[in-house]
């Protein structure tokens, strides 16, 4: 016997699709990684999105309204799950690159330089993410898509992302991101598993404040606030060296 209410929700279901072209580098180091060893994610993570469409907030409204609204927009997306369909291919370079560190045992300020791992992904097609619409009024979600087109940057300052078109869909397509707890895979096409921070405790009264870089006294705690969830991504790696990777899409 089919649950009417499961088999109701679930036709109710829909995302919301933006699609981004890649104009830069991308690089968005790993929750664990150190200073010094900076491996980066293969995407954005669904936190960054989030933060972005809030960020994307102060460019699209007026000063008197961006706050207002991005409260709103925070608290509409918050709790929603994101999911990302890669581009076609993604070379990621490993590199070192020079860095400035405090010296140790030397007075605040003093700085000298050092080395640093660095990876770096080129993308080459486009990369759309997936946010669930399921339930939004239809301003709600056209504020997205409106909000969506500001949005420039994803991971690192300076990689750069070009919006090329946003649409509303009832069935996600294949080839995005799933999470452990989804149905069996082909391994052959899902080869690859980051761990990809999201909201954690979407509930949680003070959580704008907390994500605010600029508030006072409060701040995101690492599996509470702020949780890991492993993400299968429709990759396979074709060939690696010393100094690249190769990835495609399965």
């Amino acid at each position: 016997m089919v649950d009417d209410t499961s088999a109701n929700a679930e036709s109710l279901r829909s995302w919301l699709l933006a699609t981004y072209r890649p104009v830069s580098l991308f690089s968005l180091r790993t929750t664990y990684a150190t200073n010094k060893g900076g491996k980066t994610l293969l995407v954005p993570t669904p936190y960054a999105v989030k933060l972005a469409l809030v960020d994307a907030c102060f460019r699209a409204f007026e000063a008197g309204d961006a706050e207002t609204i991005a409260r709103e927009v925070f608290d509409l997306v918050r709790g929603r799950q994101i999911r990302f369909s890669p581009p076609e291919r993604c070379i990621v370079q490993n590199t070192f690159v020079k860095v400035k560190q405090e010296e140790r045992e030397a007075p605040k300020g003093i700085y000298c330089s050092t080395v640093s791992y660095r990876e770096f992904c080129f993308f080459s097609g486009d990369m759309t993410i997936a946010l669930d619409t399921s339930g939004m009024s239809k301003e709600e979600s056209d504020r997205l898509i409106n909000i969506m087109r500001h949005i420039n940057y994803l991971g690192k300052r300076g990689g750069f992302f070009q919006h090329i078109g946003s649409k509303v869909v009832v069935d996600l397509p294949s080839g995005f991101s799933l999470f452990e707890d989804d149905t069996s895979f082909e391994m052959d096409t899902y080869g690859v598993m980051q761990a990809l921070d999201d909201i954690g405790e979407p509930n949680t009264p003070d959580l704008f404040d907390r994500v605010n870089s600029y508030s006072q006294g409060k701040g995101v705690t690492l599996g509470k606030h702020r949780v890991l969830k492993n993400t299968f991504l429709p990759y396979r790696m074709v060939q690696s060296s010393r100094s690249y990777t190769y990835y495609e899409r399965g």
